[in-house]
């Protein structure tokens, strides 16, 4: 089908995104995990970006020099990256909102949960460690803190927790054109922003920000990367 060879066509980014500004619209988190459920075959035909290994590397590092194994991905896609700290001898638990993506994860192997980043279902202190790649920009301001005190509760106290989001610039809203389709609510957030949400959450131990492959250099969207612990 045409609309099938248009996904598999799509960019792995979301540098070149324009967005209608605006508020989500009533059930948009619903409406994510249909988008996601309807591109779950492709991203998992697709695989993952080369450029996120060594992130991962130096954040497995972390927790092994700590004596942590239990680690929760949280917004885990289709499931690489778990397997990925699976093999290294983490405990993973995979959670994501799309239930498609969800059962792909479990096909490698994972134990994997539909779970909203507003309510991960978890009890306090379940895990050892957090991760999180690009799932926080489709959280609207007025409601990142709370996200954010979700994930922090469900680590115990001076756990580590690393999120990786694009951004650069503050804006709300859907894209002009999204290559997935229904299209989805972005919240992209300056560096100065982010830090002074993320602060209010999280110790900030490292903060970096670069632009993956070839991206151009006079791109607004960078990768906003944060090494972050849990107060404790």
């Amino acid at each position: 089908m045409p609309g099938r060879a248009v996904r598999r066509e799509a960019p792995r980014t979301i540098h070149a995104m324009k967005l209608i500004p605006g508020p989500p619209t009533a059930g948009f988190r619903a409406s994510i995990a249909r988008t996601y459920d309807g591109v779950a075959a492709l991203r998992d035909e697709r695989g993952e970006e080369d450029w996120r290994w060594p992130i991962a590397e130096r954040f497995a590092a972390a927790m092994q020099a700590e004596g942590r194994r239990r680690l929760i991905e949280i917004g885990a896609g289709v499931g690489y990256t778990s397997r990925w700290f699976a093999d290294r001898g983490f405990s993973v638990v995979a959670t994501d909102l799309s239930e498609a993506q969800v059962e792909l994860c479990r096909a490698k192997g994972l134990e994997a949960h539909v779970a909203d980043m507003y309510d991960l279902g978890f009890p306090s202190a379940s895990f050892e460690a957090a991760w999180g790649m690009n799932c926080i920009h489709h959280v609207p301001n007025e409601a990142l803190p709370s996200v954010l005190a979700g994930i922090a509760e469900v680590v115990v106290p001076g756990g580590p927790v690393y999120l990786g989001v694009w951004g650069g610039v503050d804006e709300e809203g859907v894209p002009e054109e999204d290559f997935y389709q229904p299209p989805r609510f972005f919240s992209f957030r300056s560096d100065e922003s982010l830090l002074e949400i993320i602060g209010k959450v999280f110790v900030v131990e490292g903060f970096e920000t670069f632009r993956p492959g070839d991206e151009p250099d006079d791109d607004p969207l960078h990768m906003q990367s944060l090494f972050l612990r849990v107060p404790g």
